[in-house]
């Protein structure tokens, strides 16, 4: 079961890292994009139950993933364009909010 649940893990997180790469190139909604994240999670995590991994375990997979993607959206946020002068705290706290408020969306 071990090696179905990181299999699955690192697919999903593959998944977000291509999704993300879309988003940034491509400029595509925040709206669009941030749930996207979450349906490659609940799609890791509804595999996994499926495999009969416990609800638990399957969780922490949907969260280890959904965090992932957070954590490129507020990078990719975080990153001046020319011109631009440098982000803070606040900013990061933005693009924090704008992500989870999207993805209870």
């Amino acid at each position: 079961m071990e090696e179905i649940i990181k299999t699955v893990t690192e697919f999903a997180m593959v998944l977000i890292e291509k999704r993300h790469k879309f988003f940034v190139d491509e400029t595509i909604d925040n709206s669009e994009h941030i749930p996207a994240i979450k349906r490659i999670a609940d799609a890791a995590h509804e595999y996994l139950r499926g495999q009969g991994t416990s609800v638990d375990r399957s969780n922490k997979v949907r969260s280890k993933v959904i965090s992932h993607g957070r954590d490129l959206f507020v990078q990719t946020w975080m990153t001046p364009e020319e011109d631009d002068e440098l982000l803070d705290e606040d900013d990061r706290r933005e693009a924090e909010e704008e992500f989870d408020e999207l993805l209870k969306g």
